[in-house]
């Protein structure tokens, strides 16, 4: 049953990936009074990418076509060992914890990284550059993060936080909680491209992703792509079940509770699209040499979980 789990598991964050970075332009579109894409655009699009030729740079190593696959397989991975429609571990859970999985994103993105100078373009050394000036500030944030919950629920396995801020009140409603949980929601922001920078535009100014992507094509062009919409949806999925509202995830293999909160989970990462809408269509966008004041801010509320935790011994 637990690798059934897994299986359905995977699918359910694989297909309904591009689908929520579909709704939230649709929405952007709408709050903007146009028209927009439908909200299946993206799968025409992989599924038009995937028919297409691959063009390999003539600089470019044999590394520049593994990179996609690489990646995607990692971001695979992710979905088979995190706490997305069950707060119990599923046949691969017990493979990493927390931290182990805050590393598998970071090997993703550095091999990410090492592909786009690997293809000697110009555009995609800048998105490199840009890519690691702003890692090297959100990395440790997300590290204090998850140092802090490991803290708080002396572990740090992610189904363990979630059934310890589903059973404790005190835990959940506490100030160390709250300032790691917005300290996360910040460097959410930032990783999924919403504000304050337009990341995941084609504008020269802000474009950090698609500069990196830019000499990829056809089916590895479709995988980078379809990688990031899991990457986006698992990093939600996270900040949700964990984080933020962690209540109703099953903690028990009952499969009429878990297909009944896959309903609940896309309904709580609807709301959080909802707030992703507000916040890109209501905020100016910040230059990007500004980007590394609002990191900056997320640093402080890590930083102000830890100090509240050691100064008050966990009781605010």
């Amino acid at each position: 049953m637990l690798f059934f789990l897994s299986v359905l598991q995977l699918l359910y964050i694989a297909l309904l990936a591009p689908l929520t970075i579909g709704i939230i332009r649709k929405l952007e579109e709408i709050v903007e009074s146009k028209k927009g894409p439908s909200i299946f655009q993206e799968y025409y699009d992989l599924r038009k990418l995937f028919r297409k030729e691959t063009l390999i740079p003539q600089a470019a190593s044999p590394f520049f076509i593994a990179a996609p696959y690489l990646t995607f397989s990692l971001y695979l991975l992710l979905t088979l060992v995190l706490p997305i429609i069950t707060a119990f571990p599923l046949t691969f859970g017990p493979v990493v914890d927390f931290v182990g999985g805050g590393l598998i994103f970071g090997a993703a993105a550095t091999i990410k990284k090492i592909a786009a100078i690997d293809t000697r373009n110009n555009y995609a050394h800048l998105g490199t550059s840009r890519a690691s000036a702003i890692g090297a500030v959100s990395e440790p944030i997300i590290l204090i993060i998850f140092i802090m919950f490991g803290v708080i629920t002396n572990t740090n396995n992610p189904y363990v936080i979630n059934n310890v801020l589903q059973t404790s009140t005190n835990w959940y409603l506490s100030l160390i909680h709250w300032f790691a949980t917005f300290a996360f929601f910040m460097v959410l922001i930032v990783e999924t491209g919403k504000l304050p920078i337009e990341s995941h535009s084609l504008g020269e100014l802000g474009m950090i992703d698609q500069a990196m992507e830019m000499e990829y094509s056809g089916k590895e062009l479709a995988l980078y792509k379809w990688g990031g919409y899991m990457k986006h949806f698992l990093l939600m999925n996270v900040f949700m079940n964990v984080y933020a509202f962690p209540y109703y995830v099953p903690m028990q293999p009952n499969l009429n509770s878990i297909f009944a909160y896959m309903i609940i989970n896309y309904l709580k990462i609807l709301l959080l699209v909802v707030l992703f809408v507000i916040i890109q269509e209501t905020f100016s966008k910040y230059k990007l040499f500004k980007n590394f004041d609002f990191v900056a801010v997320a640093l402080v509320l890590a930083f102000l979980a830890a100090l509240v935790f050691y100064t008050t011994g966990g009781n605010v």
